[in-house]
């Protein structure tokens, strides 16, 4: 099919030069470009070996008496991955009448290549577009404009088309890349801008185009001769691999050259493509194996090779959806060739939440970092039978990978190398409204040991005074921290909605996150949150009631919901949304209950996304009465997978804190939590 839509378009293009692109899986790609009839001043450009920076050679267009655009462009790509990564070098092909977007196969949770349009009138000239499935999971997309477009922004806007509906953040700060796999390092970023090796960096009106540039090294850089924008130069995976890459000799004043530290040498992973999303919890599956088999690095059950680690170490979307049913991948670190394309893989995999085991880690490796180094080693592979454990691990896994080999992490990791500044991260906005001051104290210790996010808190105490001792002694404690806190004093015949509005009101971060008096959060709660609001591109994100304690019963029941997809529940408790999102639908309806289900429905009838990341680090506490939420006991026991007797949270919510203000309360549990998981029991 892919051939035939190909041969259609270069008969219908007219006069104009086709160019051709491929990327990725090399082996079908470029199969599908053969037997076409071609003209001579056509081409047909390998994306993953063309170097940024370096021009195309497209003679045809853009000269005097010549068209401004060629007639057709086709991007023939084997994944999402590879599309996103070849963005960055399409941005430098000309305009083009017709564009023909053709991705071979994408996983299940994906959704059709419909591009969402820009923001201004770009797109008024748009005379046809036609979107086609391609076998059961493939997709191809054409767009025709009469007087042409831009070929990387209609590109971006297909792909944009992917996610939702939202882009998510983009990596800062604005990038120019130069060089052989330089592409590996801005995978989906249209803003980022391929610069010759010695600069300076083009003028956008009177601005350069990039705030940093990073040049891929094989050993031979000439000078950078840019006096404004600094340059870092990194090796690439063939010069790390050979041990030869190190700072250019004789760099120029700007130049911020140092030593190739191994963690930030590497590549980033991309997680808009490769994350958790499509996470299952099945544990019944066989074992796999990252190994050396005929020279080539694979990942295999058996004697079945489920896929091939390129030389670049670079691992897609694909592959991450083939060993999905998996148990488990255990890492050989014997016989690899290309050593550092095996750590890229390996950070890919764990990024993905892919749960893998692995025996002591060569110091050749060190660039996995120490955080994912020992998530690695830290599990048995007979562990890896319980669900709960290879959830847990994989989590463990997923954090360290993607807080530090995620491309927002690495370009921030370089703009402090290069000493660019780059804006803050987020502010979140914690509300917590409560009715009960005795339980002041034990949200605010939930709230208070919360890492790797900037926050502030607004408690709304709904009906009480913060003069209460007990409310004044916790309030006390946690300003102690030199955490923000705002207090407001809610009437207490004012309705819950309104309350929470109030409380909105008074917050000053972009996110804001909803929190519950009673319930048990882990540290890095509101960590895993952003980072799912990011790989996921959500608007609102928030977790299910994965575990859950009976107050009454003294028992603790785990119900398994599958996690990591978009969904329309998640738990009111957890919800996590853009204060823009928030405004968009009107804010909390003024209403005594079901505030949270009515926000819920007002996003997804918002065309908002909503998406369900784990709940490890959550525990819902579950009393009598006093709950908005009216279902009972019966309804947690007759859905659960298993049970404990007394209260068992996830090791991942690493114990109860004691209540701020109340220091001799809440430590016994703490003792009883650590006794149960020494060993890392479940």
């Amino acid at each position: 099919m892919i051939h035939s839509v190909l041969r259609q378009a270069l008969l219908t293009r007219g006069d104009e030069t086709a160019i051709l692109c491929h990327t990725g899986a090399h082996e079908s790609t470029r199969r599908e470009l053969s037997g076409l009839r071609l003209r001579p001043d056509d081409l047909t450009v390998d994306l993953d070996a063309h170097p940024l920076g370096e021009p195309f050679g497209v003679t045809t267009v853009g000269g005097e008496d010549q068209p401004e655009a060629v007639g057709l462009v086709a991007m023939i790509a084997a994944s999402l991955t590879d599309l996103r990564r070849c963005l960055v070098t399409a941005g430098s092909l000309p305009r083009t009448v017709h564009l023909v977007v053709v991705v071979a196969d994408t996983p299940g949770h994906h959704g059709p290549l419909v591009p969402s349009p820009p923001g201004i009138d770009e797109w008024n000239d748009l005379l046809e577009l036609r979107v086609r499935r391609l076998g059961k999971r493939g997709w191809i997309c054409e767009l025709y404009f009469p007087n042409s477009v831009e070929t990387g922004q209609a590109l971006d806007c297909v792909l944009h088309g992917t996610n939702g509906g939202r882009r998510g953040p983009r990596a800062t700060p604005l990038a120019g890349v130069h060089g052989e796999q330089g592409a590996l390092w801005r995978p989906g970023d249209v803003a980022a801008t391929g610069v010759s090796a010695t600069g300076p960096v083009p003028l956008r009106r009177v601005s350069p185009v990039a705030d940093l540039v990073l040049r891929t090294d094989d050993g031979g850089l000439p000078l950078w001769e840019d006096a404004v924008v600094p340059h870092l130069d990194v090796p690439t995976i063939r010069a790390l691999g050979s041990g030869t890459a190190g700072p250019a000799a004789g760099a120029a004043a700007t130049a911020r050259v140092t030593e190739p530290d191994p963690v930030t040498s590497l590549a980033p992973v991309d997680e808009h493509s490769v994350n958790p999303v499509g996470f299952t919890k099945k544990a019944g599956g066989p074992m796999g194996d990252l190994s050396v088999r005929d020279g080539r690095t694979v990942i295999t059950e058996g004697r079945k090779v489920l896929c091939a680690v390129p030389a670049d170490g670079t691992v897609t979307d694909l592959d991450i959806g083939r060993v999905r049913y998996l148990r488990g991948i255990r890492v050989d670190w014997s016989g690899h060739a290309g050593s550092v394309a095996v750590v890229r893989a390996v950070a890919s995999l764990a990024a993905g939440g892919v749960p893998l085991v692995s025996g002591p880690v060569p110091d050749w490796a060190a660039g996995l970092g120490p955080a994912l180094t020992d998530a690695l080693t830290r599990l048995d592979e007979s562990e890896l039978a319980d669900p709960l454990s290879r959830e847990e691990q994989s989590v463990r896994l997923r954090r360290a990978s993607l807080r530090v080999h995620g491309q927002l992490v690495r370009w921030r990791a370089l703009a402090e190398r290069a000493g660019v500044p780059v804006p803050p991260e987020p502010l979140v906005s914690v509300m917590l409204c409560t009715r009960r001051p005795e339980l002041v104290g034990f949200a605010l210790a939930q709230v208070a040991r919360q890492r790797g996010v900037r926050f502030e808190l607004v408690l709304a105490l709904h009906g009480f005074s913060a003069d209460l001792p007990e409310v004044h002694a916790a309030v006390t404690d946690f300003a102690a921290t030199g955490i923000p806190i705002t207090v407001h004093e809610a009437p207490a015949d004012q309705v819950f909605g309104a309350v929470l509005n109030d409380t909105v009101d008074r917050t000053s971060g972009t996110v804001i996150a909803k929190w519950d008096d009673d319930d048990w959060y882990g540290p890095e709660h509101l960590a895993d949150m952003l980072m799912a609001r990011t790989y996921a591109c959500a608007d609102l994100v928030g977790v299910t009631q994965d575990l859950v304690y009976l107050d009454e019963l003294d028992l603790t029941v785990w119900r398994s919901y599958q996690t990591e997809k978009p969904s329309p529940d998640v738990v009111g408790s957890t919800i996590v949304i853009d204060r823009s999102v928030l405004r968009d639908v009107g804010g909390f309806r003024p209403l005594p209950r079901a505030i949270d289900s009515q926000l819920l429905l007002a996003v997804r009838r918002n065309s908002g996304r909503i998406y369900r990341t784990h709940g490890l680090g959550y525990l819902l506490r579950r009393a009598g009465q006093g709950h908005t939420w009216g279902a009972d006991m019966g309804y947690f026991l007759r859905r659960s997978t298993r049970q404990w007797s007394g209260w068992r949270p996830s090791s991942l919510l690493e114990g109860e804190p004691a209540p701020l203000g109340q220091p001799d309360q809440g430590r016994g549990r703490t003792l009883i939590w650590a006794t149960e998981y020494t060993g890392g029991q479940s």
